[in-house]
């Protein structure tokens, strides 16, 4: 492993410290890590137009899975798949492999070791990689992203369609609505990021809410934890079933507002450092 876990976290904001390299010659994303996915949410990334798919650093094999050939006897999402590790607990995992016959006898492999290429075996478009990091020392779900060399990317996330639901169940939309009455509302909002020119919907890294200048809340997309069954993003408010339980937008909180004058912004960024801010002024009688 090139650099440590725990530099990892402490640079992954900006970004500048790289892990792993990436399983496929050329990236082309179609899923990002928490989002919303075949009605759950996604656990690391999705490539399509994927040909040779390779091992991201040196590690052990830990075990190989076949298509319909799991524990449980039914079908994985992950059809065939290679699962090694690594140093300091990291782990990952690599689905939808035509086959895994070629590494089934490996005891080791370095970084750039060929798996296989992709198939039709997990649950996704054909020709497409699934590729998920796990810590398996904290037992989290890692955002691959905070590993990867960066993307090219100019492209910041947009922020569109952005309502708040009253305790009565009232919709007020956020750039028409002037006033609401004091209270406590649901935020949402729609909130698709793009890669370039790529026109995949994918999920921003992290969305940030201010009321009046200062933080309220923010929702960083950079691992997955479990409690009682329930996958949630740094807090157990953002479960996946709170974070999408709108059929579009993404549950941002619940915000309580006061008599006077309410200035919220809504600020995304991507993890090429990509933001985009919209602010929506309302009178709270």
């Amino acid at each position: 492993m090139r650099k440590t876990l725990h530099l990892v976290f402490l640079a992954c904001a900006v970004h500048s410290v790289t892990a792993l390299e990436w399983p496929v010659a050329e990236p082309v994303p179609s899923s990002f890590f928490g989002q919303r996915a075949f009605g759950i949410i996604e656990r690391g990334i999705v490539m399509d137009k994927v040909d040779t798919i390779r091992s991201s650093d040196n590690g052990s094999l830990m075990l190989t899975l076949k298509k319909n050939k799991n524990m449980s006897g039914f079908p994985g999402t992950l059809g065939n798949a290679a699962i090694i590790a690594h140093d300091e607990g990291l782990i990952t995992i690599y689905g939808n492999l035509d086959s895994v016959d070629r590494i089934s006898e490996l005891l080791t492999l370095e970084s750039g070791t060929i798996l296989g290429t992709a198939g039709t075996s997990g649950w996704g478009k054909p020709a497409s990689c699934i590729f998920q990091v796990l810590d398996g020392e904290k037992h989290t779900v890692l955002n691959p992203l905070l590993l990867l060399p960066q993307l090219s990317d100019t492209h910041g996330p947009a922020i569109k369609d952005v309502i708040v639901i009253a305790s009565n169940e009232q919709i007020y939309a956020l750039g028409t609505t002037k006033s609401v009455k004091q209270g406590k509302y649901k935020l949402y909002a729609d909130i698709p990021d793009t890669v370039n020119a790529s026109s995949n919907s994918l999920s921003p890294f992290r969305i940030t809410i201010e009321v009046n200048g200062s933080e309220y809340s923010s929702i960083p997309f950079e691992l997955l934890k479990e409690t009682n069954g329930e996958l949630y993003l740094s807090e157990i408010n953002f479960t996946w079933k709170n974070l999408y339980r709108d059929p579009v937008r993404i549950y941002l909180g619940e915000l309580s507002l006061t008599r006077g004058r309410a200035d919220i912004s809504i600020i995304a960024r991507d993890t090429a450092g990509n933001e985009h801010s919209v602010l929506f002024g309302l009178q709270i009688d």
